[in-house]
């Protein structure tokens, strides 16, 4: 074995956290259509109920933020492949 203690050579560095926080696995896309969908949708009927604007405010900003993951997904595979 080469094994060598210390620190990687300077091409051999982790990933930068711009790839850390971008989405890439088919599970970030799931999870962002089912925020998108069930947000939205959630938002929508909580306010036909009438169940006060913070409710849903509440549950549509989870439908934005799925909706905003999905797009990030994308735009991710998009430029890796």
């Amino acid at each position: 074995m080469t094994h060598s203690a210390g620190p990687p050579p300077p091409g051999r560095r982790g990933p930068s956290l711009r790839r850390r926080l971008t989405p890439h696995g088919s599970r970030a896309f799931v999870l962002g259509i089912c925020m998108a969908v069930g947000g939205l949708a959630g938002g929508v009927r909580s306010a036909m109920d009438g169940n006060g604007i913070w409710t849903a405010l509440g549950i549509l900003g989870v439908g934005v933020l799925g909706v905003v993951l999905t797009v990030a997904w994308i735009m991710t595979y998009a430029r890796e492949h």
